[in-house]
């Protein structure tokens, strides 16, 4: 943010505006002193909308690149006075060998930004009663990250600003003996709000875990 204020790109008014944000909420999250742990600053609705925004940045580039924009190429009028130019320029760039058009990175990855933001803002899921099992959110964890776009580190922030040892501890634990990682509390109420989010019904193993478990699992480590 502050490389496009001082290089002209933007000015501090159009990127707020652009964003959506709070200003107070800007000039605190963009000054340095305000936070002393620096993943508290997660939870200033401008590090998503900020990430948002130059992922989208990003995206614009590629596309002008595919279209030609900027090209040594001399372009006839003809090029231009095409309705269909730039849907053939970027269909060349970036169809699949399926004929399908590809998403470009930037646009995969601000989609990813997206869906983390939205599923942090559900309400209404009770922090500090887990109904999942250790295994049972290992596997739903593993399957998030498989999806394109989404990355470890956004993950941990999307998680509070997880620990990386404690996410990879949690991710090689057996059975229960990881219930007392902080992991498996912010993980389980994470895919709760996904699954409300989707509007999917509880799994049959979910109401097994319910029915044997009332007050849900653990959250200790055992002995």
């Amino acid at each position: 943010i502050d490389q496009c204020k001082a290089n002209g790109t933007s000015n501090q008014t159009r990127i707020i505006e652009q964003m959506g944000v709070n200003p107070n909420s800007f000039r605190k999250f963009m000054d340095p002193s305000t936070y002393v742990n620096q993943w508290n600053a997660t939870t200033n609705g401008t590090y998503w909308e900020a990430s948002k925004l130059l992922a989208k940045v990003a995206y614009e580039k590629e596309l002008a690149k595919a279209t030609g924009s900027g090209s040594k190429r001399k372009s006839t009028r003809d090029d231009y006075d095409s309705d269909d130019y730039d849907v053939q320029a970027v269909t060349k760039r970036y169809k699949s060998n399926s004929g399908e058009i590809k998403k470009t990175h930037a646009e995969v990855q601000l989609e990813a930004l997206t869906l983390l933001r939205t599923i942090t803002s559900v309400e209404g899921v009770p922090d500090g009663i887990v109904y999942d099992s250790c295994p049972e959110l290992v596997k739903k964890i593993k399957a998030f990250l498989a999806r394109d776009g989404m990355t470890k580190s956004n993950f941990m922030l999307a998680l509070g600003g997880l620990n990386s040892n404690s996410l990879n501890t949690f991710l090689a634990g057996k059975r229960q003996d990881q219930a007392g990682n902080v992991t498996y509390r912010r993980a389980y109420v994470f895919f709760e709000k996904l699954r409300i989010l989707e509007g999917k019904p509880k799994s049959s193993a979910r109401i097994g875990n319910e029915i044997e478990h009332p007050y849900g699992f653990s959250l200790e480590k055992p002995r």
